[in-house]
C-alpha cells in the first residue's frame, strides 16, 4: 500500500490541476510552462518556493530573447500531459521524445540527451542489465520511459509511483528490488541522503534518449519560436554556461582509478616532454644568439644603411648631448644638407627642431609635433622623438623620425574651406530672409519720402527706425563675416547669451520652416573667455547640425541650456533627432569621420579644436533614437556665482 503522504501529495496535485485557470497572454507572449518540482537538477523548488533547476533556467533565458513572459507552474507528469492536451498550459519543460508522444504532441529540437539508469543495492549480486531484473520489483515513476523498457521484460513487476524521489524512497524502504530513472536526479538524491555508498548505478544498458520542450499538436508558432531561441543560446554559450553549472560537478566522482591513473601518467610524461622541449629550444636559443651577433658585428653598419635608406621617413638618431650619429638620404633630401653632417649637433643645421627642450630635461621621454621649414619652401615637418637604450637599459641617445605633411596639410585646408562654404550656403537662405525685412522698411520710408516730408510724427519714425533696420542689416553681415573670415583668435570677456541669440537668427527662417521649437532661455549676463568669431562658428556648427539630426523627427525640439560651476561655464545644445550608436560617438571628433552622405568630416573635428584653442572642450552624449546633447566647456569670469540653469 502506498504511505500516507504519498496519497497526500497525489491528491494535492489532483486538487491543483481543476484549480489551474489558464492565464490570458498578452498577444500570445506570456507562456504557461508546467514542470516537474521532485526531478533536480533538471526542475524543482527551492526554499523560498521559487522555479529552480537546470530546465528552468534554460527556458527562462529562452523565453527572454524571445520576448515571452513564463508562468512557471509545478505539477506530476499525468496532470502536465492532460492539460497539455486541453490546451490550459502551453509548454511541458523536460519531455521524453517518443514516437507515440510525437504522434499527441509537437516537440521543440532536443536540448538534452541521456539514458535511463538502473540503480541497485551495492550488496545485490544479482541484478546487472534489464535482463536481470525478471522476477524483481522495479520502482519507476509515472510516466517515464523506463515503463514501456520494463514491458519488455518477462515477469518483472513494476510499482509505479507519482514523482522520482518517491520511486527512489520505495527502493530505499526495500519495497523494490531496483529502481529505473534519471541518473542525475537519482544522484541528487543519493548524495542528499548520504547513501551513495550503499548503491550503485548501472550505466550504459539503456539507449539514451532525448529531451525537449513540448507543446500542444499543431502550435508550430510557438514550437519554431522554442527551436529558434535553443540556436541563440547554443551560438551565445548561453546553453553551454548552464550546462557547466548544473552537470559538472556531477561528473567528478565518475573518473574511476583507472582514468586518474591515465592522468597522472600523462602528467608525467608531459613534464619529460617540456623538459626536453625546453632543453632543445634554450640550445636553438644559444646557437640563434650566436648567430645574431656574429652577424651583427660584421654586418650591422651596412645593415642599419641599407634599412634606413630604404623607408619612406627621415631618420636621424642623436647622441645624448644631441650631436648626429646616424641620417638617411631621405632626412638629408628633407633638410637640404649637401655636407656629412655625422658628429654635428643636429641644432646647426636644423634650428627648429626642439632637441633643446629635451636635453635640458634630460628626461628620456616620447616628443611629438609638427613645425615649418624656415628655408623658404614652406614645407611642414612631422616629427617624433623617442629615446634608443642598449641591451642593459642605458640611454644612449634619440631616434628622431620625420615626415612630410606639406601635401596633406594643404588638402585639410582645402577641405576645412568646403566644408565652411558648405554651411555658409546653408546661412545663405536665412540671411537673405533676414536682409529682406529691413529693406523692405527702408524702402517703404524712401517711397513715403516725398509726401510727407513735412510730417513731424512721419520724420519721427523715419529718424527711429530707419537706422535700427540699418543696424539690423549691419548685425546680420558681421555675423556672417565672424563666422566667414580667417583671423588670428583673439579672445576676450564675451556675452554667451548674445552669441547665441545671433546664431539663432541666422537660421531664423530654417527653425520656422522645419517647425522646430527652440527653447534657449540663457541667463542674461553669462560671460565666457573667447574669441567671439570663433565661438559662434562653433555654435552655428553644432545648431546646423541638430537641425539636420531633426529631419525625420515627430516632434522637433532644440534646447539650450547653461550650467556655472565652480571652475567652468557649460552650455548644453540638445535636440531631439535620430541620435547616435557608441561606435559613432567614439570616433565623432576625428578629421574626416562623418554619417553624412555629403560632409566632409571636419566640422566637428575643427569645432574641437577650436574649443581646445580656449581651453576647453565638447563633449557628446547620445543614444539611438533618443536624440543628442553636446555640452560646450569654457572658462568662468571671476565673480560669476555658481548656478544650476536648466529649461528643459
Amino acid at each position: 500500500m502506498r504511505p500516507r503522504y504519498l496519497r497526500v501529495l497525489g491528491l494535492l496535485s489532483l486538487l491543483f490541476s481543476f484549480l489551474c485557470v489558464p492565464v490570458q497572454a498578452e498577444e500570445g507572449r506570456v507562456l504557461r510552462v508546467a514542470f516537474d518540482k521532485d526531478l533536480p537538477p533538471f526542475s524543482s523548488v527551492d526554499e523560498n518556493g521559487n522555479p529552480a533547476g537546470f530546465n528552468i533556467d534554460l527556458f527562462r533565458e529562452l523565453a527572454e530573447i524571445r520576448g515571452y513572459e513564463a508562468v512557471y507552474l509545478p505539477m506530476n507528469w499525468e496532470d502536465a500531459i492532460q492539460q497539455l492536451q486541453q490546451g490550459k498550459i502551453d509548454v511541458v519543460l523536460g519531455m521524453q521524445y517518443t514516437s507515440a508522444g510525437d504522434s499527441v504532441f509537437d516537440f521543440s529540437e532536443s536540448y538534452f540527451t541521456m539514458s535511463e539508469v538502473l540503480i541497485v543495492p551495492k550488496t545485490d549480486e544479482s541484478i546487472f542489465n534489464l535482463h536481470d531484473l525478471k522476477e524483481k520489483v522495479v520502482s519507476v515513476q509515472r510516466g517515464d520511459a523506463g515503463i514501456e523498457l520494463l514491458e519488455n521484460v518477462r515477469r518483472v513487476k513494476t510499482v509505479v509511483s507519482f514523482s522520482q524521489p518517491e520511486a527512489l524512497e520505495l527502493l530505499f524502504m526495500e519495497r523494490a528490488d531496483a529502481f529505473i530513472g534519471n541518473r542525475w536526479t537519482a544522484e541528487f538524491y543519493l548524495k542528499k541522503k548520504n547513501l551513495q555508498d550503499k548503491y550503485i548505478t548501472r550505466t550504459g544498458m539503456i539507449n539514451p534518449s532525448d529531451y525537449a520542450f513540448a507543446v500542444r499538436e499543431g502550435n508550430y508558432r510557438l514550437q519554431n519560436e522554442l527551436n529558434l531561441g535553443l540556436a541563440e543560446l547554443h551560438r551565445t554559450g548561453t546553453y553551454g554556461r548552464l550546462y557547466s553549472h548544473y552537470f559538472e560537478p556531477y561528473s567528478l566522482h565518475v573518473i574511476g582509478g583507472w582514468r586518474k591513473l591515465v592522468y597522472g601518467l600523462l602528467t608525467v610524461t608531459g613534464l619529460v616532454l617540456s623538459v626536453l622541449v625546453l632543453i632543445f629550444l634554450w640550445n636553438q636559443r644559444l646557437k640563434a644568439e650566436v648567430r645574431r651577433h656574429t652577424s651583427a658585428l660584421a654586418d650591422n653598419l651596412a645593415y642599419q644603411k641599407q634599412v634606413m635608406d630604404n623607408v619612406d621617413n627621415g631618420i636621424i638618431s642623436v647622441s645624448p648631448e644631441g650631436k648626429t650619429t646616424l641620417i638617411n638620404d631621405v632626412a638629408s633630401d628633407l633638410l637640404a644638407i649637401q655636407a656629412d653632417v655625422l658628429g654635428t649637433p643636429i641644432s646647426q643645421y636644423f634650428p627648429q627642431f626642439p632637441i633643446n627642450e629635451a636635453l635640458e630635461k634630460g628626461e628620456p621621454k616620447k616628443h611629438h609635433g609638427e613645425l615649418r621649414l624656415q628655408d623658404g619652401s614652406g614645407r611642414i615637418l612631422h616629427y617624433y622623438m623617442a629615446p634608443l637604450t642598449n641591451g642593459t637599459g642605458d640611454f644612449t641617445g634619440w631616434i628622431i623620425s620625420l615626415q612630410d605633411r606639406t601635401e596633406q596639410k594643404h588638402l585639410q585646408a582645402r577641405l576645412i574651406t568646403q566644408e565652411k562654404m558648405r554651411a555658409l550656403g546653408q546661412l545663405v537662405a536665412g540671411i537673405a530672409h533676414e536682409l529682406r525685412n529691413p529693406l523692405t522698411a527702408i524702402k517703404t520710408f524712401s517711397e513715403l519720402l516725398p509726401k510727407k516730408l513735412d510730417d513731424s510724427r512721419f520724420r519721427a519714425e523715419l529718424v527711429q527706425h530707419v537706422p535700427e533696420e540699418v543696424e539690423r542689416m549691419n548685425r546680420i553681415v558681421e555675423d556672417l563675416l565672424d563666422y566667414a573670415r580667417e583671423k588670428t583668435i583673439q579672445t576676450q570677456w564675451e556675452n554667451l547669451t548674445e552669441i547665441i541669440q545671433s546664431v539663432l537668427r541666422l537660421f531664423d527662417k530654417k527653425i520656422k520652416s522645419e517647425n522646430i521649437r527652440v527653447a534657449a532661455n540663457l541667463p542674461s549676463k553669462i560671460q565666457v573667455l573667447g574669441d567671439r568669431g570663433r565661438i559662434k562658428q562653433v555654435v552655428i556648427n553644432l545648431i546646423m547640425n541638430a537641425i539636420e539630426a531633426m529631419g525625420n523627427s515627430s516632434e522637433k525640439h532644440l534646447t539650450i541650456h547653461a550650467q556655472i560651476k565652480e571652475e567652468a561655464v557649460l552650455l548644453f545644445i540638445t535636440d531631439t533627432g535620430e541620435g547616435m550608436e557608441e561606435p559613432v560617438l567614439r570616433h565623432l571628433f576625428e578629421p574626416f569621420y562623418t554619417t553624412k552622405t555629403q560632409g566632409v568630416g571636419l566640422g566637428l573635428y575643427i569645432s574641437q579644436k577650436i574649443m581646445a584653442e580656449h581651453g576647453g572642450h565638447i563633449e557628446a552624449i547620445s543614444r539611438k533614437g533618443n536624440g543628442s546633447t553636446f555640452i560646450l566647456h569654457f572658462g568662468k569670469k571671476e565673480g560669476e556665482h555658481d548656478e544650476r540653469i536648466d529649461h528643459r
